[in-house]
């Protein structure tokens, strides 16, 4: 069960991300629990897709690490760093490069892009999402195998912009136990992103995989609103208690 301890928001952003204006005072006085900001690391990032010039967004390590330990002289020690991995593969060696020697207390794991679009953009809903859904899958068991994280995060960031039902879903069961398998082979924890979940309607299919990563016998979570404002921070995490609990996952199994 999920008592006294308050669930760590494990997926949020500030202006040290390329797409938030967010400071970190807006959550640090809002909540007076531990926090951890996920900054993006999108090489090659294709977004805007219309500009035509991908460009890469690296956050500034030692200007944030400054800026953590200052604010955590101010703050009681009490918010941590992290950051969201985007995994491009032609970029690879360039991505374990810019990790090497950075102590991040968390990192996530993402594939957000295929170097001409960003897969929230518009382009994406020329694919089929039939054919498509299979070949992200694919990118993200390849991303596990290739950066050492901690947290898979928003497994289905790839067709967030597909209506996706369970049943559709379920045509790929095969491959999304491949790739909850190797997520648990490698140590990875399954992250509940609250964005999917709430904004983009897809409560059902979180669902739906979490009763696969249970049943293949995964033991880390991790709960991400994804906020890139303040708005989104801890979004609907009354609802997401109620689903851990009814899955029997307990404090000791969240990250």
């Amino acid at each position: 069960m999920i008592g006294g301890k308050l669930m760590r928001d494990n997926h949020l952003h500030t202006y040290f991300s390329y797409d938030s204006d967010a400071d970190f005072r807006d959550y640090l006085e809002h909540y007076d629990g531990e926090i951890v900001t996920t900054e993006h690391l999108d090489l090659s990032n294709p977004y805007p897709y219309d500009a035509g010039s991908p460009h890469d967004d690296i956050p500034d390590y030692e200007s944030y690490s400054r800026k953590i330990a200052a604010l955590n002289r101010k703050y009681g020690n009490r918010i941590k760093k992290g950051i969201e991995i985007g995994y491009y593969r032609p970029r690879k060696k360039d991505i374990l490069a810019f990790l090497e020697n950075k102590d991040y207390d968390l990192k996530l794991l993402s594939v957000h892009h295929n170097g001409k679009f960003d897969y929230l953009e518009k382009p994406v809903l020329q694919f089929d999402k039939m054919k498509f859904i299979p070949t992200y899958l694919k990118e993200m068991e390849e991303a596990i195998e290739s950066i050492p994280a901690h947290v898979l995060a928003h497994f289905d960031y790839g067709f967030r912009k597909f209506n996706v039902t369970v049943e559709e879903l379920k045509n790929f069961e095969p491959q999304l136990r491949t790739l909850f398998q190797k997520m648990i082979d490698y140590s990875l924890a399954f992250e509940l992103n609250c964005k999917s979940m709430y904004l983009y309607d897809h409560e059902d299919i979180y669902i739906y995989t979490l009763s696969l990563v249970k049943e293949l016998g995964g033991t880390k979570y991790s709960v991400g609103s994804d906020a890139h404002t303040l708005e989104h921070f801890r979004l609907n995490f009354d609802q997401i208690k109620q689903i851990l609990t009814a899955f029997g996952i307990g404090e000791a199994e969240l990250l």
